[in-house]
């Protein structure tokens, strides 16, 4: 029988939870899980309340006017009924090539940004990179700790911040945020990356470094939730739209958002047996919880919100052998993958990935341990591997996170 305080166990978990930003762009490391029975389940009642379990965050994006005012979350598009029976096999091996994404992709032994207009040589290693003005702005990493650098269209380092808890895109591109340290408090900013507006910033009180603020994704054109975190008490969500930041309850920790429908998905409990996942409303913050399950650690939503990605509960950052699609207005699934030989071998898929559009995502694949593929997902079942070369033994990754 395990004796472990409850408390150190939730403290314990969360810290297994991979950060980003504590770790090189592309380490993936041992994950053993076998896929388990799917089996969700709902609030018996809409009003009821996520009881906030204390827990320590984990690391990840706001607008040009003030927080839009929406009492109701708007419908997302009905997702196509599903077609796809039983699971899908990612193999890599067997899977159609294709020569090109629309999803930028790093190559970080290299290192460049690749995109569908070139390939562009970087000063450094950047686990997070996206177009600004001329340039570019990214997170550029230094033995796990990152940092907001912008590049000139010549790739020279033209200005830097502090450090960050990371960046994030919106759906459509037209905004980008960050968070950063400037020695005595944490504050989040928005930009146009076209820099036809001013930059908004959102200001939290005073606190050392370590109470990290993340952007988690936008949850309307003007508003981006974030969540913070301390070593001595639970995490907190917010969203932020200039001035004071807005707390969102209903959540331990948030993990993804929808700027289509405000929705924002993420940890909601933590127990002795497991954790389990929900989605609840950024905009109206009621703290109801829409729908939750115990199945899948809920991920990044499509860019109509009518969509959002599962993995494996207790897979970490390290990568999950499998990834479900599932509705977002239920939790229903709509698709199931699995990468060839997670029954028998050590697979993953890491958890930085993107949608190309509403109905394919581009994920970063390892299968026998050390191979490294980027494979198209369809939500008709299609599997694509991505032939682009790269500079070395450690691959390619998904350069932005929306």
């Amino acid at each position: 029988m395990n004796t472990t305080p409850l408390e150190d166990r939730v403290h314990d978990a969360l810290h297994r939870r991979v950060d980003p930003l504590q770790h090189a762009p592309l380490t993936v490391t041992d994950v053993r899980r076998r896929a388990g029975r799917i089996q969700l389940r709902r609030r018996v009642a809409a009003g009821a309340a996520v009881a906030a379990v204390l827990a320590i965050a984990i690391p990840v994006g706001l607008g040009v006017s003030g927080p839009a005012q929406r009492s109701d979350v708007p419908p997302a598009t009905t997702p196509p009924a599903p077609t796809v029976t039983g699971t899908v096999l990612i193999d890599p091996r067997s899977a159609e090539v294709v020569d090109s994404t629309s999803v930028p992709l790093v190559d970080v032994d290299a290192p460049s940004l690749i995109t569908q207009d070139g390939t562009v040589t970087l000063p450094g290693p950047f686990s997070t990179i996206t177009p600004y003005l001329d340039g570019w702005v990214g997170v550029a990493m230094d033995e796990g700790a990152g940092t907001i650098q912008f590049l000139s269209a010549a790739r020279e380092v033209e200005d830097f911040a502090g450090p960050t808890g990371g960046l994030v895109v919106s759906a459509d591109g037209q905004r980008i945020s960050w968070s950063e340290y400037d020695g005595s408090r944490w504050r989040v900013i928005v930009a146009d990356p076209a820099g036809k507006t001013e930059w908004v910033y959102t200001t939290f009180p005073p606190a050392p470094q370590d109470h990290r603020v993340e952007p988690v994704g936008f949850v309307s054109q003007d508003e981006v939730a974030v969540r913070q975190y301390d070593n001595t008490g639970p995490t907190r969500t917010f969203v932020a739209g200039g001035g004071a930041p807005v707390a969102v309850p209903g959540l331990v920790q948030a993990d993804a958002a929808s700027s289509t429908t405000g929705l924002v998905a993420g940890l909601t409990e933590i127990k002795a047996d497991g954790s389990c996942w929900g989605v609840v409303d950024g905009v109206a913050r009621t703290g109801t919880t829409l729908w939750d399950t115990c199945d899948y650690r809920l991920g990044s939503f499509s860019p109509d919100g009518g969509h959002l990605v599962g993995t494996a509960p207790d897979a970490d950052g390290n990568g999950s052998p499998t990834l479900a699609v599932l509705d977002a207005t239920t939790g229903e699934p709509v698709v199931d993958f699995e990468v060839a030989g997670a029954r028998t071998q050590v697979v993953g898929i890491w958890s930085q990935m993107a949608w190309e559009d509403d109905d394919t995502l581009v994920v970063r694949v390892m299968t026998g341990g050390d191979d490294y593929s980027i494979v198209r997902l369809g939500l008709d079942g299609t599997v694509e591997r991505v032939d682009i070369p790269s500079a070395g033994v450690s691959g390619l990754s998904v350069a932005e996170v929306r």
